[in-house]
């Protein structure tokens, strides 16, 4: 209301906002100033008084995560052997704010052993273990046998007989955890003086453990690119490699004035079903996953290419269908699948001909989405299917009807308010 009426203004302030000293007086300070108008805004014809302001707390930001801890766990005797392995009551195992220790020995003698990455930089003093968070296992130092004949203890061995403990470790993670936004509201438990929860973005980041199938894909690329980007399928297999994040990626290369152009288009992980409508903020990469890529790539990209990291363009459609009931079929359950049906089809990653995705730039025909729609138990028959370019602002259809939508290289479609009418009613 440009301040012309009295009202409240909900300002989220960063967890970086310090205090400072303004007339003697500390405190957290936010400032109001007046800004020029935007085209077509309207501006004040007089200055507004202002009456009175106050400053209260209505709440608070945390961070959440899809895990749940686990305390004190038993792991197992040592037997004193190289290699040792014990396994974890649950999996999969995610990564907390500290890092994880296993208390080895019992009483005062207990010792705390470190978590590494791996033990080529063990020696056989050093207490460390190396964790597999999917398999949910706890690795000790192996014995690797030199070529002179002699044993080199990579990592200390626990003693024998003494007992081991992990103090805690955090499990879940996985795609499950990416919500929609205001899709977390109840408190696991109660806070005094909060009485409702809700997240204000969508949950993003959880990625499920690689399976065999993509490992299989993966390592040949591997082999031949050894984390050098030359080619496009480079350039795409180490932006997944860069950070898990990634869900799909597309390269487009190309050329300008001086320089070869490499354009990496990356679409994040997309949290809820795909039978329901996406919500457009949660297509679009945070921009610290596209600075991660950048940094990660620029290290391994040709010299004299220049790159460019970016989100995908989208294309509002909304597809309009009509379809023929067939005897005894029930029209609101009908109407639900086929909106499903469609929404599926078109989604940035169980969508598309194979389920993998809409390709990026293939166009979007009606007939694929009549077929996807006829497949509906209880549809006699798909009378016509028609798409319409929506206008993101407005969200008003920009021109007539047609059959078919082009997109462009690096361009998905984005569903936005599809319509399934009945024939006949």
């Amino acid at each position: 209301g440009g301040l012309n009426r009295p009202g409240d203004v909900v300002v989220h302030v960063p967890a970086q906002h310090t205090t400072s000293v303004i007339a003697q007086q500390p405190a957290g300070w936010l400032r109001c100033r007046v800004v020029p108008a935007a085209p077509g805004q309207p501006f004040y014809t007089s200055s507004p008084r202002i009456h009175g302001a106050s400053a209260f707390t209505v709440g608070g930001t945390i961070d959440a995560a899809y895990s749940e801890t686990v305390y004190n766990e038993v792991l197992g005797i040592s037997d004193a052997v190289p290699g040792q392995r014990f396994p974890l009551a649950q999996r999969p195992v995610v990564a907390g704010p500290e890092p994880l220790v296993v208390q080895v020995g019992s009483g005062e003698e207990r010792r705390d052993w470190h978590q590494v990455r791996h033990f080529a930089d063990s020696g056989g003093q050093d207490r460390h273990f190396v964790l597999d968070p999917i398999g949910g296992e706890i690795v000790f130092g192996p014995g690797v046998r030199q070529p002179d004949g002699q044993v080199r203890q990579y990592g200390a061995i626990p003693p024998k007989g003494a007992a081991m403990k992990i103090p805690f470790y955090r499990i879940g993670g996985g795609h499950r955890g990416n919500v929609a936004r205001g899709a977390i509201t109840a408190l696991r438990a109660s806070v005094p003086y909060v009485t409702r929860v809700e997240n204000r973005r969508p949950a993003s980041g959880g990625v499920d453990g690689e399976d065999v199938e993509n490992a299989t894909r993966r390592a040949p690329l591997f082999l031949r690119a050894r984390r050098r980007a030359v080619t496009v399928g480079d350039y795409e297999s180490l932006a997944r490699e860069a950070d898990p994040r990634v869900a799909r990626v597309r390269c487009i290369a190309g050329r300008d004035a001086d320089a070869a152009v490499v354009r990496l288009v990356v679409l994040p992980s997309v949290p809820g079903e795909p039978s329901s409508p996406v919500p457009f903020a949660a297509l679009q990469p945070r921009p610290e996953l596209l600075a991660a890529i950048a940094a990660y790539l620029d290290e391994r990209r040709v010299l004299g290419a220049r790159l460019v990291v970016e989100p995908p363009t989208y294309r509002w459609i909304r597809a309009v269908a009509t379809v023929r009931l067939g005897p005894l079929a029930d029209p609101d359950r009908v109407t639900s699948e086929a909106l499903a049906a469609l929404y599926r089809q078109l989604h940035p990653l169980r969508g598309g001909p194979d389920g993998s995705g809409w390709p990026f730039g293939r166009a979007v025909h009606a007939g694929e989405l009549l077929a996807a729609v006829q497949r509906i138990p209880g549809v006699e028959v798909v009378e016509d299917v028609k798409l319409y370019l929506v206008d993101p602002g407005s969200g008003l259809p920009v021109e007539g009807a047609r059959l078919k939508v082009e997109l462009e290289a690096g361009t998905l479609p984005f569903s936005i308010e599809h319509v399934v009418g009945l024939a006949g009613s």
